[in-house]
């Protein structure tokens, strides 16, 4: 059965329209401003039937909005078949769907996967390869390789670009970043860190490395995009 952690129902802020999100668990990664960090902590497996069953509950939400479901994590990608199993139901009921994810595991199938996904949010965290090694776990020759399997398959992406203190909000880390979103000719949208996720830290007894980490203000969150806006980079309706 999937391992599924939770199932977020009249979700707003993952894809068009109001949505179900389902958050699978596990991820090969470790980005330290993780709000999700549960998905390493809590194995909890949900039938195909008590999946379906929340996720149809709201489809008249979806039909009337333009919405559907979102498959998220933790890396929804890295238990590929559980995603597949999922995703076909989901496609059985003609409900739009969208995956989220990192893009930084193997991929056996990637005309299966391009079949069943109607738009990827694929996070760009970085275009610094050695930062994604040594700071969040990821391998940049597989990301990009991924990109370029989407790109062939003509899917739609939204790149979703997590504006991280300290770590891509730097001119000379943008300006990289924004090539690639160039490069790929895909719209991006920007999500300001937060700090939503510092109690389930606690509660799970890990260490939150960026509980003291200040946010950004609007006017620094106004002035990164204007810098990747000013790079030609369009952003995304949603």
């Amino acid at each position: 059965m999937p391992n599924v952690f939770n199932i977020q129902n009249f979700s707003t802020g993952d894809g068009r329209g109001i949505r179900t999100t389902i958050f699978m668990g596990g991820c090969n990664l470790h980005c330290p401003w993780c709000h999700n960090p549960e998905c390493f902590a809590n194995k909890k497996e949900l039938s195909i039937d008590e999946i379906m069953k929340k996720v149809l509950h709201d489809i008249d939400f979806y039909e009337a909005s333009g919405g559907g479901v979102t498959i998220s994590g933790g890396e929804p990608l890295l238990r590929f078949n559980e995603f597949i199993e999922i995703a076909e139901k989901v496609k059985e009921k003609g409900i739009n769907l969208t995956v989220d994810t990192a893009l930084t595991v193997n991929i056996p199938d990637f005309d299966k996967l391009t079949s069943l996904v109607d738009t990827f949010l694929v996070d760009l965290k970085t275009a610094d390869s050695d930062k994604l090694k040594y700071v969040i776990g990821g391998n940049f020759e597989t990301y990009l390789s991924n990109l370029k399997e989407l790109k062939k398959r003509n899917a739609e992406v939204i790149f979703r670009i997590p504006l991280i203190p300290d770590f891509n909000t730097n001119e000379k880390d943008i300006r990289p970043m924004a090539d690639i979103i160039n490069e790929f000719a895909y719209p991006a949208s920007f999500h300001p860190f937060h700090r939503m996720g510092s109690s389930k830290y606690a509660e799970l007894g890990m260490n939150y490395l960026y509980k003291d980490v200040p946010l950004l203000t609007n006017e620094e969150v106004k002035a990164i995009k204007q810098l990747y806006f000013a790079s030609g980079v369009k952003e995304a309706e949603i």
